[in-house]
């Protein structure tokens, strides 16, 4: 049974380390993913001011039948980054949720451990105290042994008992033995 315990404490030693490092893991792609997001979006502005500053040139230059086949190209370019955006934001919740998955699920396993752990203590230590009861008693049956003396009397064994012992009220055949530690506490 103890090896059980033992095994359950490493059981769950080792399932607290993997939600850690899953914990840890997931704590560093969203960063990470953060992070991208944060540099898409720099990167969407910048783009845009580059396109914008781009458009203006190409204005000046270009003929002014170019014009809408810019604009629709510096639309479709941010369309496409804010598409992206999204899409990252989407895949940083979807970590979040099987993050707390993981979390309850080293939770429970920690929760089942715990109680088969003071189960299992209980059930010992219920055990003990029936032990430690019995042992009680053959301590006492031991003590009073030492009171009388078995013999032989006509080759049929016999007790000797000491005199004036107490009998027992329910059946006077028998002699309540006190320990002499006991008598001669009663006597003071």
């Amino acid at each position: 049974m103890e090896e059980f315990v033992a095994n359950a404490a490493l059981l769950a030693g080792h399932l607290t380390q993997q939600c850690e490092k899953a914990a840890a893991a997931q704590e560093a792609s969203a960063q990470q993913l953060q992070r991208a997001a944060t540099e898409v979006g720099q990167g969407v502005a910048s783009g845009r001011a580059e396109l914008a500053q781009s458009a203006r040139a190409a204005v000046r230059e270009a003929l002014s039948q170019e014009i809408p086949a810019a604009v629709e190209a510096i639309g479709d370019t941010g369309d496409r980054l804010a598409a992206l955006a999204e899409q990252l934001s989407r895949e940083q919740a979807a970590m979040a949720v099987r993050l707390r998955m993981l979390t309850w699920k080293a939770l429970a396993a920690l929760s089942v451990g715990a109680v088969a752990i003071i189960g299992c203590t209980a059930y010992f230590a219920q055990a003990n105290v029936q032990r430690a009861q019995q042992a009680k008693v053959d301590a006492q049956v031991l003590e009073a042994l030492q009171q009388v003396a078995i013999t032989s009397c006509d080759g049929r064994p016999c007790i000797k008992l000491e005199d004036g012992l107490q009998r027992w009220r329910k059946n006077d055949e028998y002699v309540l033995i006190e320990a002499r530690a006991n008598a001669a506490a009663s006597g003071k």
